[in-house]
């Protein structure tokens, strides 16, 4: 089994108001309260940077399998969704990451007729998605253009 370590440092000063910053090896970034929250909204939060890392992981997850299930002449566009709750409690969660990729091919008839195990591949290669599966129901709606 391989293993590998994902470093991340994270800085915040005073309370919900502030800006704070994070560090990683190839990226790094401003994070606050988002404005919607009661928070600046002056940088990127939590809850978009998780829809980003769900949304970057599936993308590259899908080319990998469209590539290993020989579709090599593809262009994928994804646009993604994070919906929350704020329950009465005052408890904040993500409830649903929807994708909405599509997938531009000059085979259209034969991916479409192995999309539905393809995009399932994906999302179980993904592993963002295997991180939050279970808590973060996780929705794809592929669709199919030609190139």
């Amino acid at each position: 089994m391989i293993m590998h370590d994902f470093k991340v440092q994270t800085n915040w000063e005073n309370g919900r108001s502030s800006i704070g910053d994070f560090k990683a090896d190839h990226i790094d970034g401003k994070i606050s309260i988002p404005s919607e929250l009661g928070g600046p909204g002056d940088a990127s939060n939590p809850d978009e940077l998780l829809v980003a890392a769900a949304s970057s992981c599936y993308i590259i997850s899908l080319a990998a399998t469209l590539e290993r299930a020989r579709f090599t002449n593809v262009k994928i566009t994804l646009n993604s969704v994070g919906t929350a709750s704020l329950s009465e409690s005052g408890k904040f969660k993500m409830e649903t990451i929807t994708h909405y990729p599509t997938i531009f091919t000059d085979d259209t008839e034969k991916l479409e007729k192995r999309i539905d195990k393809l995009i399932e591949i994906a999302d179980n290669n993904c592993m963002v998605s295997n991180a939050i599966r279970g808590n973060v129901e996780i929705i794809v709606k592929p669709t199919i253009d030609s190139k």
